[in-house]
């Protein structure tokens, strides 16, 4: 009941109470043929990927992501949104934009893994790493957090908090990629490591060009942090 109190009083600081992003829901009859097909694109889409519930959530649903599907720790999103609005003030957190890496990395160290951040790091240092990663990129003149599964035949892997899985040309993500800022997370044992399969997610995630034609923005028309 605290924990709950504590969410909903946070939530009314950020402004968010009245605005939480749902996913829409193509309910229509008939032509289940194609409404199959567009379940499945969701499911792919949607696969190991924590989907951010407000506006400004994308860092706690990039975290909750890295935490449930690389290390089984299955934590929500609401769970560190609580938390760090526990502890930050949640006009701060909106007037900022959303929340920090170092709310991030406070989080993940209450929980009992190691996280740091860097700056300046290569691509090819990127696609060295064990696990996922988080990083920031600036998309259409907003910051948004992203988690980097992988790098595959030129392209980028990533699990975005705003759209699911999604795949982007490796030149691309250079020039969206804020100052090679990067976000790992290590678990306290490294059996908690699993492997990852940016192959498979290669072959089936969408190229994030095709959703730009398709909706018309990069992004979604509410920005997402």
């Amino acid at each position: 009941m605290i924990r709950g109190q504590i969410l909903a009083v946070g939530l009314i600081g950020l402004g968010l109470l009245v605005t939480p992003m749902h996913a829409q829901n193509f309910g229509y009859e008939g032509e289940m043929q194609k409404m199959k097909t567009i379940h499945s694109l969701k499911e792919i889409r949607g696969e190991g990927v924590v989907r951010q519930r407000w506006d400004i959530s994308c860092g706690a649903a990039a975290l909750s992501t890295v935490l449930t599907y690389d290390f089984k720790d299955d934590t929500p999103e609401s769970a560190i949104v609580v938390w760090i609005l526990h502890r930050v003030d949640p006009i701060k957190v909106r007037t900022r934009g959303g929340f920090s890496l170092l709310d991030l990395k406070r989080f993940a160290q209450a929980r009992g893994y190691s996280a740091e951040a860097f700056s300046g790091m290569s691509i090819e240092e990127l696609a060295l790493q064990k696990t996922s990663v988080i990083t920031p990129i600036r998309l259409k003149g907003f910051d948004h957090f992203v988690v980097v599964k992988g790098i595959e035949g030129g392209r980028v892997v990533m699990a975005d908090p705003g759209f699911g899985n999604v795949t982007m040309k490796v030149d691309r993500f250079k020039g969206l990629w804020k100052n090679g800022i990067a976000f790992v997370v290590h678990p306290p044992d490294e059996l908690m490591i699993g492997d990852k399969k940016p192959l498979v997610a290669a072959r089936t995630s969408p190229d994030e060009t095709i959703i730009t034609r398709g909706i018309g923005v990069a992004i979604p028309a509410n920005p997402l942090y």
